[in-house]
């Protein structure tokens, strides 16, 4: 099967065929399975709190043309990355705590990227593609953006919300916090626990019922013909994203 690494970061326009996660769950690895996707694995870095350490957010950004902006420890990552001629650039002092655990986790949603631009070092800004940059209060912005397609998100930040929501080709669906798990923490973030795994399909890592907005959820993926799959039975779990880097090339 002939892959090629995704054109824009986060949103395939085919099947996916490779995702850079923490995956040790064996209903996440089943899912993945069964979708032929193959799992390049996060190495922790033992300066991040113990919740965000193995955090793929966290500790690498896809920043499309084949390249990653990555945490040094990461060397799977940057193996894979290296045999498929891709390429990486490392970036140093990802530690907690906060702001320096969140260097990296911008959001790129298709036509722009949103972050909170005083975090982003001039190594960072080199790398980043020719997008507008939407800035934002909220430091973990990918944490916080489920990117259902181009331009389209659901976030459980006012603040991204209220940004994007100036910009008439952006839809944003604002939800509630607190529906998401994750260690140590009182909740986790939406976008932390899922990723697009083909054009127009995401996979929440859990079941998406157990979402206090379940109802505005599916209703806004089905009025922007996005399909979902999940994991029944299972509570919604921020594991760090699910990042789609490689798919299908026909």
């Amino acid at each position: 099967m002939s892959e090629r690494f995704l054109n824009n970061p986060n949103i395939p326009e085919n099947k996916v065929t490779t995702v850079f996660a923490y995956c040790d769950d064996i209903a996440l690895k089943k899912r993945l399975s069964d979708f032929s996707i193959k799992v390049v694995n996060v190495i922790e870095n033992t300066l991040l709190d113990s919740p965000v350490r193995n955090h793929a957010d966290i500790l690498a950004n896809y920043v499309g043309k084949s390249r990653f902006l990555t945490d040094k420890n990461q060397d799977e990552l940057c193996a894979f990355l290296e045999n498929k001629s891709g390429k990486w650039v490392l970036i140093e002092d990802i530690k907690s705590p906060y702001p320096s655990d969140c260097l990296l986790n911008f959001a790129d949603i298709g036509d722009y990227i949103i972050c909170n631009k005083s975090l982003l070092t001039e190594k960072i800004v080199k790398q980043l593609p020719k997008k507008t940059i939407i800035d934002v209060k909220q430091g973990y912005s990918k944490c916080s953006v489920c990117i259902c397609k181009r331009n389209t998100i659901i976030t459980d930040d006012f603040s991204i919300h209220n940004a994007v929501s100036q910009y008439e080709d952006i839809k944003s669906l604002l939800i509630e916090k607190g529906s998401v798990r994750i260690e140590k923490y009182n909740y986790g973030f939406i976008g932390g626990c899922c990723g697009l795994i083909d054009k127009d399909l995401l996979l929440f890592n859990g079941d998406l019922q157990t979402h206090t907005n379940f109802d505005k959820i599916e209703k806004f993926l089905y009025d922007n013909c996005v399909n979902y799959i999940d994991i029944k039975g299972k509570p919604l779990t921020d594991i760090g994203s699910i990042i789609p880097i490689t798919e299908k090339d026909d």
